[in-house]
């Protein structure tokens, strides 16, 4: 998903370009198998996203790991990092990594 640019537009066409049809998605809220479910989960938590900050990105052809700060309307600053496979030029493996407090704790008033 490059720099996050179409993460932070919004923009589901363009990330669906880059996941591959069977892309699976772990994160700490579950795992999701193929493209229209990830993009359907990523487009929903990337409504509260008004700024993401990346801050590291290693890596090479087939793989990369990126650090980045997600600013949210109602978490807070997110700190996380994804585990990126790569295969044939489209993500077909993230692995998310994040605290998940403030969510939790969000939760735990909203009830």
């Amino acid at each position: 998903m490059g720099d996050g640019a179409c993460f932070r537009r919004h923009d589901l066409a363009a990330m669906s370009r880059h996941v591959a049809p069977d892309v699976v998605l772990e994160s700490p809220r579950g795992t999701i198998e193929g493209a229209p479910a990830v993009l359907e989960a990523i487009g929903g938590f990337a409504e509260a996203v008004t700024e993401v900050k990346i801050l590291s990105v290693l890596g090479g052809s087939d793989e990369a790991v990126i650090m980045y700060d997600m600013v949210t309307r109602f978490f807070g600053t997110l700190r996380a990092a994804d585990h990126l496979v790569i295969r044939d030029g489209r993500i077909a493996a993230d692995r998310l990594v994040f605290d998940t407090y403030e969510l939790r704790k969000a939760a735990d008033t909203s009830s």
